[in-house]
């Protein structure tokens, strides 16, 4: 598994990197491969928009989510509010692949290791890319593993690949929590049983077009 992004957080402030005081306790995010591709949908921004914090100053907006894209403004003090419309996986900062989209006080992507999210990709956020065939979904652990049943006492039938690895879902149930999170989903590749939901980038769960099992 791949280190909580809470605990990467806190090295950086023992190693002296400006983070804010008092920031929400993070239970994981470590997501996942390379940013999305040609072949990605882009899609519309929600009209609901969810309000989160900066935990650093000068955080840089840019106009797509990777390190490498162009600077579109340099927000200001740690704890500036932003409205968030979606989440695009980009470029890795400190391990997190996470960038949201942001439409106040700027438009364009910020890196969601920077934002007071509690996780990420956050609860409720939907994703901005659509993959062209169908629910298809990343993982975000290095070895999760897929299960007969929807707990995780359940027998492990295959530990998938890194973190990043696309998985192919068709419906999901209820099952046993995992960090709170109650929702697994039913995968038919690259193998066929089930994930918990929490390791996957679904934005929240379940999934919006997902059907019951």
């Amino acid at each position: 598994m791949v280190l909580p992004t809470r605990i990467r957080r806190l090295a950086l402030i023992a190693a002296g990197v400006p983070l804010a005081a008092t920031m929400t306790t993070m239970m994981l995010a470590s997501p996942v491969a390379a940013a999305p591709s040609a072949n990605a949908a882009l899609v519309r921004p929600a009209s609901t928009v969810h309000h989160y914090r900066t935990v650093v100053r000068h955080l840089r907006v840019r106009k797509a989510p990777h390190t490498a894209a162009p600077v579109v403004h340099v927000l200001g003090a740690a704890g500036t509010r932003v409205s968030v419309t979606c989440f695009a996986v980009g470029s890795s900062v400190n391990g997190d692949r996470i960038w949201y989209h942001i439409v106040a006080p700027a438009a364009g992507f910020v890196a969601g290791f920077y934002l007071n999210t509690g996780r990420d990709p956050a609860a409720g956020i939907p994703a901005c890319f659509r993959h062209p065939h169908g629910h298809v979904f990343h993982t975000l652990a290095h070895g999760l593993r897929v299960r007969t049943a929807p707990r995780t006492t359940a027998t492990t039938i295959v530990r998938l690949g890194p973190a990043g690895t696309k998985v192919a879902v068709n419906c999901f149930v209820v099952g046993k929590p995992v960090f709170g999170d109650s929702v697994w989903y039913h995968i038919v590749r690259p193998a066929r049983g089930f994930v918990a939901g929490f390791y996957l980038d679904t934005g929240h769960d379940p999934a919006a077009g997902i059907r019951p099992c």
